[in-house]
C-alpha cells in the first residue's frame, strides 16, 4: 500500500510554530509513526494538504519533505489501518459522550416540563453540532472505523427525542 509521508523538523521556538503543524496534522487525521514522521493514505487531497503543511513548516525555519512510501507487507499496513481506527474510534466516543449529554438535557427539560420554542431553538442548535462534528471526524475516517454505525445511529436518536420534544411543545402551546 502507498502511504503520503511528511518527515519534518522544525525549531523548537517559537512553541506556536511547532504547535500550529501539529494541530493541522492532527486535524486531517495523520498518523505519527515515528518523531516527526506522519502518513496518510496516498491521495491527491493528502498530496495537498502536505505540501500546504511543508510550506508553513518551510517559512517557520523548518525543514520537510514529503514523499510517497510504498509498505509492501500486508500486517504493517493492517496494522497501520488499526492505528487509524483506534484514533477515530476515539473520536466517535466523544461524540457518543456529547450525544449522551444531549439525552440527558432532553430529559431534565421534560422532567423540569419546560416545553418552549426556546429549548428546540437551543437543542436544534446541538444537533446542529453533533453533525458538524460528525462531518469532521468523517473527513478524516479514511478506513471506514465501525464506531462510526453507532454513532450514526445515536445522533438520529437525538433528532428523534427533540422532535418527540418539539412535538410536545407545539402541543402545549396549541392548548394555550
Amino acid at each position: 500500500m502507498n502511504w503520503r509521508t511528511l518527515i519534518y523538523q522544525i525549531p523548537r521556538e517559537p512553541q506556536k510554530n511547532r504547535m500550529a503543524v501539529w494541530r493541522r496534522l492532527k486535524s486531517i487525521g495523520a498518523l505519527n509513526v515515528f518523531q516527526s514522521i506522519w502518513i496518510l493514505p496516498e491521495t491527491k487531497e493528502s498530496k495537498e494538504e502536505f505540501k500546504r503543511l511543508e510550506e508553513q513548516i518551510n517559512t517557520s525555519g523548518g525543514q520537510s519533505i514529503s514523499c510517497i512510501t510504498l509498505i509492501d507487507e500486508e500486517l504493517k499496513n493492517k496494522k497501520l489501518i488499526e492505528q487509524f481506527n483506534k484514533e477515530r474510534e476515539a473520536d466517535y466516543k466523544e461524540l457518543i459522550e456529547k450525544c449522551d449529554d444531549f439525552e440527558a438535557e432532553i430529559e431534565r427539560e421534560t422532567k423540569r416540563e419546560n416545553f418552549t420554542f426556546a429549548e428546540i431553538e437551543e437543542n436544534d442548535h446541538e444537533i446542529d453540532k453533533l453533525n458538524t462534528w460528525l462531518k469532521k471526524i468523517e473527513k478524516k475516517d479514511y478506513f471506514g472505523c465501525p464506531m462510526k454505525n453507532e454513532v450514526l445511529k445515536r445522533i438520529d436518536g437525538c433528532s428523534s427525542l427533540l422532535a418527540e420534544f418539539s412535538n410536545k411543545v407545539f402541543e402545549i402551546d396549541e392548548k394555550t
